[in-house]
């Protein structure tokens, strides 16, 4: 996959944190006065000649960014993950203003990271409060993780604070995200953008429906998690998660509100949609 070339002055993928469970790389100018620091998701290779999760796109938009590649899919539930941010935020020194950001296993790191790194906000996006059997009962889609790691390490309680802002986006609708979400420590600063319909998708939801640039506005902190939702709102009728879960949900329910969903579906073309609503109609 071809590199997005960089802004003039950028430097691409420097390595600033280079240890045994975890390696940083940096994109960006010399001395940027806003970074992103983006944690993957479970799955993201430790190795990959693309870059970092979202970092071509990060690039695109002159976004400077950190990129945390991680060897195992842990949790980041060892000693390693607080030495890697603090090292995070003596390389950029006291002055930039840093934002965790990530998604799922990433929005979970994003949150347990963000003192460490003095980040000013923690943006996690379906992220999960622990994955030990033990602790969330409802949690069955990592056993296979769950089983090459000794144990959950870190109190994210004992990480959060009220001298940062945390934004959670994540659907209500998703009742496992919604367990987790419950779960999460709550300092003052915390606050939710609901995206009903989205499922774990949300990335990919707010996409598909036309609204990525707010969620790099959210990034870059040009908007605030109240202005985000509105975004999410505006665009949710062009989204084919968001008609599929409300739209069958309220047929289910035999809601009269459920013929709307209908025609929706029809204008939009959701052939699936319509060929599973339609015994409702008979």
């Amino acid at each position: 996959m071809q590199a997005q070339p960089l802004p003039k002055g950028w430097v691409g993928r420097q390595v600033i944190y280079d240890g045994t469970r975890l390696r940083l790389e940096y994109t960006g100018p010399a001395k940027p006065q806003k970074v992103l620091v983006a944690f993957a998701p479970f799955d993201y290779p430790f190795q990959s000649d693309a870059g970092g999760w979202g970092s071509k796109s990060f690039t695109k938009r002159a976004i400077a960014h950190v990129s945390v590649f991680h060897r195992d899919e842990d949790w980041h539930q060892h000693d390693e993950f607080i030495v890697a941010m603090t090292a995070c935020r003596a390389f950029f020194g006291p002055d930039p203003q840093l934002t965790a950001y990530g998604f799922s296993m990433g929005g979970y790191a994003a949150m347990l990271g963000a003192q460490a790194l003095n980040a000013s906000r923690a943006i996690a996006v379906s992220p999960q409060s622990s994955i030990d059997p033990a602790v969330v009962r409802f949690e069955r889609r990592y056993g296979e993780q769950w089983a090459k790691m000794d144990g959950w390490h870190h109190d994210l309680g004992a990480h959060l604070d009220d001298m940062r802002a945390y934004i959670v986006l994540v659907d209500p609708l998703h009742k496992p995200d919604k367990k987790h979400e419950a779960r999460l420590p709550k300092p003052a600063q915390y606050s939710r953008v609901l995206l009903h319909g989205a499922g774990h998708a949300g990335i990919q939801s707010i996409v598909e429906m036309g609204q990525a640039e707010a969620l790099f506005d959210l990034l870059r902190g040009d908007i605030s998690a109240h202005e985000m939702r509105k975004a999410y709102r505006a665009g949710r009728g062009d989204g084919f998660r968001y008609v599929r879960k409300v739209g069958t949900t309220l047929h289910e329910k035999e809601k009269p509100a459920a013929q709307a969903f209908y025609r929706i579906a029809r204008e939009k073309g959701f052939r699936r949609l319509l060929k599973k609503w339609r015994p409702f109609y008979k």
